[in-house]
């Protein structure tokens, strides 16, 4: 999206514009330059021939133009043809004005000003009235104009960032998933015979989901899985990511046609075998073939795939090489990916060799690893820039309300125009929220698995726990009633817990309560003293869950079948339950369910009571 201005455009032509044009200005230059000189939008106003007659402070300086009367008398229309306007879905765009506009239409470009800048703007031209309400000069049927231009660059700029950030987000859920269900996939996939290629075939199912990943969360331009094919390893494409249609057909046309010497010299071939991951400039990749599209501005990330030992395949990423040289985490997020290719292909392998229960079970074992690996490095690049995004949201959301209290005297238009920023800016706030929600559901599943989670234990109310946690739901949901019952009501209920972990648990119940429940029937909480022991538990009256599925539904990674993909649920990538059942493990308690198909489910947890101040924790807690 950019507007261009053409160097050979000088706004110069006033010279020409004759004293009966000028008369026809509508209003005294010194009261249209007092009233407009101190708006913050900028404004360009034209005279019923469409010719500017002024414009503000703001605009000059969004448009980057030093001279006030370099513009006077020219043509609006004439002005803007001098630009290359390109509307938000990247594609050009006019911003003309003729008889059959809409007043008031609101039109998003961006402008690229002669310095390099990029500016967001929403355009907005509306029809200047006389004060009989007349249109200006109703015998020519033409229309004086204000054109106000909204510099939105700021917001714009957060709702990009968090739209990379969700797509990255969305990308890495398709590809856990994918994750997940390997040994599934692996068991599906036809036996295939040992042939010439180190990169089965069957690579192809799981290798676009990657490549998309990679095209998506290190924000690159392309990505592409190689294979080869001894003895003089011939080139394949096994998937591709970020190019056109007719450049992939291109290269799966000539794929196998050429070999590696053929792409690349001696020097990075030597690179490439010695299992060197090679960072180098496009232009330095021999193309056998013609393509049309100049790809030398870009910056190439080469990971070798070995497979027993012999260079099997590469993965290959470039982006712009203005942008930063390639980060030891992202280089190290692409060796990861790199390492589940290669695991696939083992996988592939072992089961060639192995049947039954044992090839199954090192597969899972092995998967099991990866998955942790991956986890950790995919959460730990996804956390940083999300948090920024968050408190960049927070911060934009504050100063809408201070500008709202600011606006009361001017309630109807500043009220429209702040609730037009808010509405996206919230939604992309709680989508925030949920992803983060995610990113912690990743990072707790880690810990467990590698035994590294850290809990804060103390003695603590249970019951307080539970109300403060249920009291903060009923206050954030309105539309679904939850309801709590504590038995006895005034006892404290003392406990050896992690506060934090504990009221998860109980978010996570609610919340997979609410979402299944229907908002006319009450979530119901209760808090249950039995003896030395505490059981806290969450009913919904929803379907209910089959029995096939409750003895499943603890697992992880497992998630109830019937879910839509693109459900808020799915962001607990089948894990929740899991992770709550190793929190109350770890508290010396026990998690469990109730579920009658048709009548709901309830879930719940029961917890040790502390009987004196004297009980101890058991310290490898």
């Amino acid at each position: 999206m950019g507007l261009q201005v053409d160097k050979g455009y000088q706004h110069n032509d006033c010279s020409a514009i004759s004293k009966q044009k000028r008369s026809k200005i509508v209003a005294p230059m010194s009261l249209l330059k007092a009233a407009v000189t101190s708006i913050a939008d900028g404004i360009i106003i034209c005279d019923p021939d469409n010719m500017i007659v002024l414009i503000n402070p703001a605009a000059l300086a969004m448009f980057e133009i030093s001279g006030e009367t370099s513009y006077l008398g020219t043509d609006y229309n004439h002005f803007l043809s001098h630009y290359v306007i390109h509307n938000e879905d990247q594609c050009p765009t006019t911003l003309v004005q003729d008889q059959t506009s809409d007043a008031g239409d609101v039109h998003t470009i961006s402008i690229k000003t002669p310095s390099g800048r990029k500016a967001y703007v929403q355009v907005r031209s509306v029809p200047i009235f006389d004060q009989r309400k007349q249109k200006i000069d109703q015998r020519k049927q033409k229309r004086g104009m204000i054109h106000v231009f909204h510099d939105v660059t700021e917001l714009r700029q957060k709702e990009l960032h968090y739209q990379k950030s969700n797509q990255s987000l969305q990308a890495l859920l398709s590809l856990l998933t994918a994750i997940t269900y390997l040994p599934t996939i692996v068991d599906l996939l036809p036996r295939e015979e040992q042939g010439p290629f180190l990169l089965p075939p069957s690579m192809h199912y799981i290798g676009q989901q990657l490549t998309n990943l990679v095209l998506q969360i290190l924000r690159c331009k392309l990505v592409m899985l190689l294979s080869l094919r001894p003895p003089e390893n011939h080139l394949y494409y096994v998937a591709v990511s970020g190019l056109e249609p007719e450049q992939e057909q291109i290269r799966r046309e000539n794929s196998g046609r050429y070999t590696l010497a053929d792409f690349y010299d001696e020097q990075i071939r030597a690179k490439l075998y010695s299992g060197e991951v090679v960072i180098l400039p496009y232009s330095r990749i021999h193309l056998p073939f013609y393509e049309r599209s100049d790809r030398n501005g870009l910056l190439t990330l080469h990971v070798p795939l070995f497979v027993d030992k012999q260079l099997a395949g590469i993965l290959l990423i470039a982006r712009s090489d203005s942008d930063n040289a390639y980060t030891p985490e992202e280089i190290t997020l692409a060796k990861s990916v790199a390492t589940l290719i290669v695991f696939v292909i083992e996988c592939v392998s072992a089961l060639n060799q192995l049947n039954g229960t044992r090839g199954k079970a090192l597969m899972r074992q092995e998967a099991d690893k990866i998955i942790n690996e991956f986890l950790y490095l995919a959460s730990h690049e996804l956390r940083t820039p999300l948090t920024a995004i968050i408190g960049n949201l927070q911060l934009a959301l504050h100063r809408l309300d201070v500008l709202q209290r600011q606006a009361r005297d001017h309630p109807e238009i500043l009220a429209q125009r702040l609730e037009y920023f808010r509405q996206p800016l919230e939604q992309a706030a709680q989508s925030a929220r949920l992803q983060e929600w995610m990113i912690q559901n990743m990072l707790d599943d880690v810990s467990i698995q590698t035994h590294t989670l850290t809990l804060h234990m103390r003695r603590c109310d249970l019951s307080q726990i539970v109300q403060e946690t249920v009291r903060e739901q009923q206050e954030r949901i309105l539309d679904h009633k939850i309801l709590l019952e504590i038995t006895p009501t005034s006892e404290v209920i003392p406990v050896i817990a992690d506060e934090k972990s504990i009221r998860r648990v109980l978010l996570i119940y609610l919340k997979n309560a609410l979402t299944y429940s229907p908002r006319d029937c009450p979530v119901r909480t209760q808090v249950v003293r039995e003896g030395a022991l505490a059981r806290v538990s969450v009913h919904s009256h929803g379907a209910g869950i089959s029995l096939q599925e409750q003895e499943h539904v603890w697992d992880r990674f497992y998630r109830t079948q019937g879910v839509a993909v693109q459900h808020e649920l799915d962001l607990s990538l089948g894990l929740e339950l899991y992770i709550c059942k190793a929190f109350i493990e770890y508290h010396h308690g026990h998690v469990g369910m109730q579920s009658d198909p048709g009548h709901g489910t309830t879930f719940w947890f029961i917890l040790p009571i502390v009987e004196s101040s004297a009980d101890k924790l058991d310290p490898s807690h």
